[in-house]
């Protein structure tokens, strides 16, 4: 992450020339071409609004709060993680316990 994903400016001061740019943006989302989408953006010199990055950031560490205190409250021979735990980490543990990640999709959910 870079500190080009944390800067926000809100999409509500749009001006005339941002038009064309957000039209196309949006198309190429439509269309599940993400990386050409952000292309699009970055060459385009466009600084507003959120980056998927600082999204993605957020959600990656909440999972590593959700783990800490799963861990935290869990019972001596539990231990909670994303990936296999090392032999390390399973030291005095029975179980591993992995959390099902919430699906983000959408469209699966309708």
């Amino acid at each position: 992450m870079k500190q080009k994903d944390i800067s926000f400016i809100p999409h509500s001061d749009m001006e005339a020339y941002d038009v064309t740019i957000v039209k196309q943006h949006k198309n190429l989302i439509a269309q599940n071409r993400f990386s050409e989408a952000v292309s699009l953006l970055d060459h385009a010199g466009h600084k507003k609004g959120f980056r998927a990055a600082i999204f993605n950031s957020i959600q990656n560490k909440i999972r590593e709060i959700q783990i800490y205190l799963l861990n935290k409250t869990a019972e001596p021979t539990e231990y909670y993680s994303l990936s296999e735990p090392t032999d390390e980490e399973m030291a005095g543990k029975t179980f591993w316990l992995q959390p099902v990640e919430e699906n983000t999709n959408e469209s699966e959910d309708n």
